[in-house]
């Protein structure tokens, strides 16, 4: 080996040398300390791994043969647990695949032996340099990741706040709109927590049933309060209302995930229902949950045409249709949870407070 010209570059820095010789891990540190670098050994990789644990260590430096962890191993396992260390192999000529394949599991460099401490100093140089790059370049996606999220939050707050727009002016043609939709909020997400539902249907389930008549902003204010029976082409006016929601929601992807539940909330059970005449589980478990309690909540409303039915007459009927109009493994769980969420009191009390769609939301992220 060739002693280099002297140069202070390593301020700083600590380097664990690894290897089982120990003249060589005296020589190799003699002239990294010269180059003010601060020097630690081990003389096997569970040693080295020992002192990576213990300390903060910049550079690993180790050679390839050695006893009980050889130095691919070593690497292998220091690549996994210290990322910010920047591993370099010492080899032999001989070894030179065995470096070339160290590369591969994350060494960012090698240096054969015998080996210029000159070279040996800029392989270092230029391993740290490497790492730094990493750093940055992982510092800059984390940050990117950061804005874009940070981008796309405001478009959806955006968003949110358009389809709020929507609501009230829904609201302002049909004020019974407005705690209808709250009412059925409440009452589907009763049934799903009691079905044990995952959170994240929950979360579906309760944007879509805020959202689920807002179809009806394209319905005539004069068909929407008509006070006697609806005509055919009134009726079919309204049976659109479905369609129209999604075709609203559809453009903008942080509400495509509710589409389903909000096109298929008049499907019947038996198939008899609307827009595409679903059958059975073939309706969205949202979609059937939400038909429970969006019959229920009409039929116990005032509406133009007629007055609000008792909660018994309610029931009744839930129960009567239950297997034709409803799905009766639902119907149980919505008649079990009406006391827990005390829909037996007043119903005017359960409409939430102003700016309900940033509380239905805000669960969202």
């Amino acid at each position: 080996m060739t002693i280099p010209s002297i140069r202070t570059v390593g301020k700083g820095v600590t380097i664990l040398v690894v290897d089982d010789e120990e003249f060589i891990r005296t020589l190799v540190r003699e002239r990294l300390e010269i180059a003010g670098y601060s020097v630690d050994e081990a003389c096997n990789g569970k040693e080295a791994l020992a002192k990576l644990s213990a300390g903060r260590h910049t550079v690993l430096l180790t050679d390839i043969r050695m006893p009980e962890m050889d130095g691919i191993a070593l690497l292998r396992e220091a690549t996994s647990r210290f990322p910010e260390v920047a591993g370099i192999v010492m080899s032999a000529h001989a070894e030179l695949d065995t470096a070339v394949s160290a590369l591969k599991i994350g060494a960012c460099d090698y240096i054969t032996k015998p080996f210029n401490f000159d070279v040996l100093l800029i392989t270092i140089e230029n391993s740290i340099r490497k790492k730094a790059l990493e750093r940055e370049l992982q510092d800059y996606q984390v940050n990117l990741e950061k804005k874009v999220k940070e981008q796309t939050d405001l478009i959806n707050q955006m968003y949110i706040r358009s389809i709020d727009s929507l609501i009230k002016a829904l609201e302002a043609k049909d004020f019974y709109t407005r705690g209808h939709s709250q009412r059925v909020t409440m009452y589907s997400v009763a049934i799903g927590k009691e079905m044990r539902l995952s959170p994240e249907q929950i979360e579906i389930l309760r944007q879509a049933s805020i959202l689920h008549d807002l179809g009806k902003i394209g319905v005539r204010e004069a068909v929407l309060n008509k006070p006697g029976k609806l005509t055919d082409d009134e009726y079919n006016e309204i049976t659109l209302h479905p369609e129209v929601a999604t075709k609203i929601l559809e453009p903008i992807p942080y509400f495509r995930p509710l589409l389903p539940a909000i096109l298929h909330h008049h499907e019947r059970f038996d198939g008899k229902g609307y827009p595409d005449r679903l059958k059975g589980c073939d309706i969205p478990l949202e979609s059937r949950i939400m038909a429970v309690a969006d019959t229920f909540d009409s039929m116990t409303s005032t509406r133009a045409y007629r007055k609000a039915l008792s909660l018994e007459t309610a029931n009744a009927e839930i129960l009567r249709c239950s297997g034709t109009q409803f799905d009766p493994e639902i119907v149980p769980f919505f008649l079990g949870v009406q006391g827990k969420i005390e829909i037996l009191g007043d119903l005017d009390d359960l409409i939430l407070p102003d700016g309900h769609i940033d509380e239905i939301f805000a669960h969202s992220g």
